[in-house]
């Protein structure tokens, strides 16, 4: 039941026949900044032999292909892009008037819907490995929420900003206050 395009740059090899241990399932937020940082994690990854394979959204993955400089996605034999339709949602324009930017929250509800084919894609390469190692964009949380219902597979989660704003957000100001003290 796999609903994606599947662009396989391997020569015709897959994980399957090869046996792979490991295999990473690479899952990032849709968003420049995010596919960004992914994609280059990725790279280091695929450097050591281990397959990636990259999930991401039919508008969005050739955007961030095209934006990486130095690097030709078509020689890369094993990073694997599994590209998915992008769920249709209605987004309002843009309020100036509000701090926060709403208008991209139909996007994110858009996104929830991408659970069922990555959780496919999850349990298709948990067959083909012994280990599948899920990094994902901590706003895709919902998405891989099944990870744990996978024996052999585990998730780690990737913060797409800086360690100063993730200590700002989690409350630790008296870290920040400490810090500043000496300096």
């Amino acid at each position: 039941m796999e609903n994606h395009h599947h662009h396989n740059h391997n020569n015709g090899q897959n994980d399957r026949r090869e046996g792979h241990q490991i295999v990473v399932l690479m899952v990032p937020q849709p968003a420049q900044g995010h596919l960004n940082q992914l994609l280059r994690l990725s790279r280091l990854i695929s450097s050591y032999g281990i397959p990636v394979h990259y999930v991401g959204t039919t508008s969005h993955s050739p955007q961030a292909k095209l934006r990486i400089h130095g690097w030709d996605p078509l020689a890369a034999t094993n990073i694997h892009f599994h590209e998915f339709p992008t769920p249709s949602f209605l987004s309002p324009p843009p309020n100036p008037n509000v701090s926060f930017p709403s208008h991209i929250m139909p996007l994110f509800y858009a996104l929830l819907r991408l659970r069922e084919p990555v959780g496919a894609l999850l349990r298709s390469l948990s067959t083909a490995s012994k280990r599948v190692v899920v990094i994902h964009d901590s706003l895709m949380a919902s998405v891989v929420q099944d990870v744990p219902s996978t024996p052999n597979a585990e998730s780690y989660s990737s913060e797409s900003v800086s360690a100063f704003f993730i200590s700002l957000f989690h409350g630790k100001q008296e870290n920040l206050s400490q810090l500043n003290r000496k300096y």
